[in-house]
């Protein structure tokens, strides 16, 4: 029943996606829908001990292709709300790293979202032309410089706003310059 739901707004939100959408994929879907829901319990029944949260919020053992990132994404773009609430809760919380860990995986769903992250894996977007354009427009959308760095999107950026990138990005345009 969650998945048909979840395989129905994916469907929705393709109509709107560049190029050929992927497929979607139920299983990716339905860990990232269990993932934000637990996160949530979480916040709100503190009783859980640290040692508990990695059984609590597993990491995801599927492929991570085109397919599965947009899927999990229906639902784990809302993670990136619940840092500010948890860091209020408590800034050295242990499911506020979980969190973390979880958007470091998951780099597209975390967008705007100021992390410490390493080398992120973009082989899953160089792969699809329609993933590493919704990529880069939500890295305009949300302004996130130090993703727009990255060299595959810094790249996709670079060349879709050309000359333009002064009226869509000022800052931007100051990398670009600067290179």
């Amino acid at each position: 029943m969650v998945a048909d739901f979840l395989a129905l707004e994916y469907k929705r939100e393709c109509i709107s996606y560049p190029f050929t959408p992927p497929l979607f994929d139920a299983s990716a879907a339905l860990w990232a829908a269990k993932t934000i829901y637990i996160f949530s319990q979480l916040m709100l029944n503190r009783d859980n001990p640290a040692d508990d949260l990695p059984q609590l919020l597993p990491v995801y053992d599927g492929m991570m292709d085109a397919g599965a990132v947009l899927s999990a994404d229906l639902c784990l773009r809302f993670l990136v709300e619940l840092v500010p609430t948890i860091r209020n809760i408590d800034s050295e919380d242990p499911l506020l790293q979980i969190l973390h860990a979880h958007l470091h995986l998951w780099h597209y769903s975390g967008t705007g979202l100021d992390l410490k992250t390493g080398k992120v894996n973009m082989e899953a977007f160089a792969a699809n032309d329609c993933l590493m354009q919704l990529y880069a427009d939500r890295v305009v959308e949300k302004r996130d410089i130090k993703r727009a760095m990255v060299p595959d999107l810094y790249q996709r950026l670079k060349t879709g706003m050309g000359l333009y990138s002064p009226v869509f990005w000022k800052e931007l345009k100051t990398v670009m310059e600067n290179e």
